[in-house]
């Protein structure tokens, strides 16, 4: 829900210091006020309080990247949300059927996947943000677009079929199991739709176990 009066401070903030931590190289000012559109004077002052923060960091060359405050925050949103633990098993119940099993949300346009991992890897190791796909891209963006409470495309160009179902109420995020098309769980469209819906029922539900957990213990 949009406030009566947004504080464009804060929305400016966040605008650059997620334009510079997805950078994946150090960024200077006026490299950061043309790729937002914004005065550079502007730019620099929000770069300022950021690093006094920790947020970010100013290098030898005057240019910005993830401070440790980032870091810190990113760990304690990670454990706060709970949604990369209540997902580890149902996921990998999921690929040891023989699936690429994903989380993701969304976030502005893009889908931004928090577990990503091909059959046979180690999927707690994958934990954290990976490569962003537009929203039209992905089926976790298109389970997340609608009240369906699962997705199925046919990815005829790779080969491949993919499930995708939201997990909450609110639509907090989504996974997706893909499978070859000719595999035994590719064919077998009902079942796995099925499959899927139960998983992100689970996550859902160990969400709010964790939740009861940590209310009992405070």
């Amino acid at each position: 829900m949009k406030p009566a009066q947004p504080n464009q401070s804060i929305i400016t903030g966040v605008t650059v210091l997620q334009e510079v931590v997805t950078a994946n190289v150090p960024l200077g000012s006026r490299e950061l006020a043309r790729r937002l559109g914004l005065e550079h004077s502007r730019v620099n002052r929000v770069l300022g309080t950021l690093v006094h923060i920790g947020m970010l960091r100013q290098d030898e060359s005057r240019k910005y990247s993830a401070g440790p405050g980032i870091h810190a925050l990113s760990a304690q949103s990670l454990h706060a949300s709970g949604l990369i633990p209540a997902s580890l098993r149902p996921l990998g119940e999921l690929q040891k059927l023989g699936a690429t099993v994903a989380l993701g949300i969304v976030w502005r346009e893009s889908v931004v996947y928090l577990l990503h991992a091909d059959p046979g890897m180690d999927l707690a190791s994958t934990a954290g943000a990976h490569h962003t796909f537009p929203v039209q891209e992905s089926v976790i963006g298109a389970a997340l677009g609608t009240s369906e409470p699962v997705v199925r495309w046919d990815r005829a160009d790779t080969g491949e079929v993919a499930w995708a179902a939201a997990i909450g109420t609110p639509r907090i995020a989504a996974i997706a199991a893909v499978f070859p098309r000719d595999s035994v769980h590719g064919r077998n469209d009902t079942a796995m739709g099925n499959t899927i819906a139960e998983s992100a029922k689970q996550i859902e539900q160990n969400l709010i176990s964790a939740t009861q957990a940590a209310r009992q213990r405070s």
